[in-house]
């Protein structure tokens, strides 16, 4: 937003103009995040990591490995693939939902704004930015919930508000106003961004520990179902559109509100399996 107002829009630079400068603003700020990590970086003791290699080496199974060199826990029972372990997929399935309808609100911010109450590129990138900055409080309010009430409490209390906000930001009348889609938006929002925070923390502990190693982890996988949430809600947003501008309201906000609706079935209906792994003593 500040970007549209320093740079010239008829600006004859072909490498600094409107449309490339955010572009290299994030480029110097990642340079300048590059170089303090190569300096400042310390990566921590790996002592743990180091005794295991050994016991690997010398093809003992006690001490750190518990027993579990081939996947199996210290009682000699083997861990269950990750596709059956229900806190898993479903926690994986309800990162999918949040990553879908945060990129399609996102997206579909500026071309919604401009068409239904003709605000320009900087006022909606003041918008975004005001959102961006709803983040702290809502991870805040989560952080002192979290002390009080179980992960899977918290989240179907983030999914709930999720789809109270794909439901306010529908278009059920000819008088759509403003801040109609301000409220719509804003919940969808932080919710969405509340709701990551139980959800992770539920994978974390409900993940065995074996399925935290290795290149292909937990944590892989998870950043991949995201991937595919953003990618699957731009790839909708675009055929939501592809009618016209008027359609992408409801039938993007329409088919959010069905799958938020789903997750929410989903999780209330294994809600008593959504449990932390059982660590071994």
């Amino acid at each position: 937003a500040l970007l549209y107002l320093v740079v010239p829009k008829n600006s004859d630079n072909l490498y600094w103009q409107l449309e490339n400068a955010p572009g290299w603003t994030m480029a110097a700020l990642w340079t300048v995040y590059v170089v303090c990590l190569v300096l400042y970086f310390d990566e921590p003791p790996r002592k743990h990591r180091q005794e295991q290699v050994q016991l690997e080496l010398t093809g003992e199974k006690e001490g750190l490995l518990g027993n579990n060199t081939n996947g199996s826990s210290s009682d000699g029972h083997a861990d269950p693939p990750l596709w059956k372990i229900v806190p898993v997929t479903t926690t994986f399935f309800v990162y999918f939902t949040l990553k879908f309808i945060l990129e399609s609100l996102l997206s579909s911010t500026a071309i919604l704004t401009d068409y239904y109450f003709d605000w320009d590129g900087s006022i909606a990138g003041i918008y975004l930015a005001i959102l961006g900055l709803l983040v702290l409080p809502a991870n805040w309010i989560i952080a002192v919930a979290s002390q009080r009430h179980d992960d899977r409490e918290l989240i179907l209390a983030a999914e709930g508000f999720m789809l109270l906000g794909c439901l306010v930001i529908l278009k059920w009348s000819d008088n759509y106003s403003a801040p109609q889609y301000l409220l719509g938006s804003i919940l969808i929002f932080v919710s969405a961004n509340a709701l990551e925070g139980p959800n992770m923390s539920l994978l974390s502990k409900a993940i065995p520990p074996r399925y935290s190693r290795g290149l292909f982890n937990v944590g892989l996988l998870a950043t991949e179902a995201g991937t595919l949430g953003r990618a699957v809600g731009d790839v909708i947003l675009t055929l939501c559109g592809s009618q016209g501008l008027g359609h992408i309201l409801n039938r993007a906000f329409g088919s959010m509100s069905a799958l938020s609706a789903g997750t929410i079935g989903l999780c209330v209906t294994v809600y008593s399996k959504l449990q932390p792994h059982e660590k071994d003593d």
